[in-house]
């Protein structure tokens, strides 16, 4: 029982800690958006970031054998990608901006994603990145932040009971 609540919390932990993130990042994503401006050194922490959300993703398809969609680190671990991409698409002519963002995919994945295939993963990231409301993905955020804060609420509650039937 209390490997499932420490489970539970660190999830919880887990799950605010990068709401948090996605959120500062997507407050960035309500400025208009400008092709040029983007530091290429914020591609490369958006490539890591990117990368590291997309080798969690692949270990836990290849633990499930598919991608569970309810599995609440699959939902995070989206959203940090979606999010870490969405900067490709306004940047689709600086070459710049994309060798620096493969880089830290390189990075962040573990090579995971390698030199060979990273100009054709970074393509299909920003294909991803394209096709996602940016809109419903901020809300999303909200949600698994709220969401988040009331399960780390419920799981303090939850162990301060629990330590009454010793």
């Amino acid at each position: 029982m209390k490997k499932t609540l420490v489970s539970m919390m660190a999830l919880c932990a887990i799950a605010l800690t990068s709401c948090g993130v996605l959120s500062g990042t997507a407050n960035k994503q309500a400025q208009p958006a400008q092709t040029t401006t983007v530091a290429t050194t914020d591609a490369a922490t958006q490539g890591q970031s990117a990368g590291a959300a997309l080798k969690s993703l692949y270990a836990q398809y290849k633990t499930d054998g598919r991608f569970d969609t309810k599995n609440l680190n699959n939902i995070i671990n989206t959203l940090q990608l979606v999010n870490a991409c969405s900067d490709l698409k306004n940047n689709v002519k600086q070459g710049d901006y994309w060798k620096n963002f493969a880089s830290g995919l390189i990075l962040g994945s573990e090579q995971l994603v390698t030199e060979k295939i990273a100009q054709p993963v970074t393509e299909q990231l920003n294909n991803l990145a394209e096709q996602v409301d940016t809109t419903k993905l901020q809300q999303a955020t909200t949600d698994a932040s709220a969401a988040a804060s009331s399960i780390g609420q419920a799981a303090s509650s939850l162990t301060s009971l629990f330590s009454l039937f010793k």
